[in-house]
């Protein structure tokens, strides 16, 4: 009986760490380059195993699955909006270091270096990009993603590819992304598109029913635990009535 209600209470709390990452997809809709987590939970197998091996555990969510498709590209009009069309990432320093993003939404600061909205350097071929022009409207940034102002090459924007992104790399927060250990980088075409940002490729309506139906899991598992604890206190008393 105590093994059921652990088995069922295992499978809600699985069941809400699956309903963060969905929820979190959700909140994220409107973020561009927003990647979704796909939550994976763990295989019957692994379970049966670790059965066999005396290990208590249950349901659970094993890991986050990140969907690196390319979200939809929409114009703006805004010089400083670059989209990358292909599997390529912006490379950004941060404090703590190199970092990488989808998110093309860019502006400057003072000293005309290209920015992120929290403050992160967008890097080019020779360093921190920087806008030497007072005016924008004089910048143009071809499909090769070399950086043009008043018809003279004064950079090129870095964008970097791993040979396996899903495994590779893993969400460092806001809208960054870190390799995992020191995995080096491959060649890979893009193209460069001035005016335009990728949007999150969260789909809203596949995403609300994944909320539903992890709703209609939970009120299952939560039915079978109000089973569990009515069998056993009907057994609990027969035992009072008997002694």
């Amino acid at each position: 009986m105590v093994r059921g209600l652990f088995s069922a209470a295992s499978g809600m709390l699985a069941v809400m760490q699956a309903q963060r990452v969905i929820t979190n997809n959700i909140a994220n809709v409107s973020t561009p380059g927003y990647k979704r987590d796909i939550p994976v939970y763990r295989s019957f197998s692994t379970i049966l195993q670790r059965e066999l091996q005396g290990d208590q555990r249950q349901s659970e969510v094993e890991d986050t699955f990140i969907d690196f498709s390319q979200g939809e590209v929409e114009s703006t009009g805004r010089v400083l909006d670059i989209a990358i069309k292909g599997k390529g990432f912006f490379v950004l320093l941060t404090p703590q270091g190199i970092a990488y993003t989808r998110a093309g939404n860019f502006s400057l600061d003072n000293k005309r270096r290209v920015i992120t909205p929290d403050g992160y350097f967008l890097l080019g071929q020779r360093g921190i990009l920087t806008i030497p022009s007072p005016k924008v409207s004089n910048l143009d940034i071809n499909p090769q993603g070399e950086v043009i102002v008043n018809g003279k090459k004064i950079d090129k924007i870095r964008v970097e590819f791993f040979p396996n992104t899903s495994l590779y790399l893993y969400k460092k927060g806001e809208n960054l992304f870190e390799p995992r250990g020191s995995k080096g980088t491959i060649q890979g075409s893009y193209l460069i598109k001035q005016g335009y940002l990728e949007l999150s490729n969260v789909d809203i309506v596949k995403e609300m029913v994944s909320l539903i139906a992890n709703l209609r899991l939970y009120e299952a598992a939560q039915r079978a635990a109000k089973l569990q604890d009515a069998t056993l206190e009907k057994v609990c008393n027969e035992l009072q009535i008997r002694i």
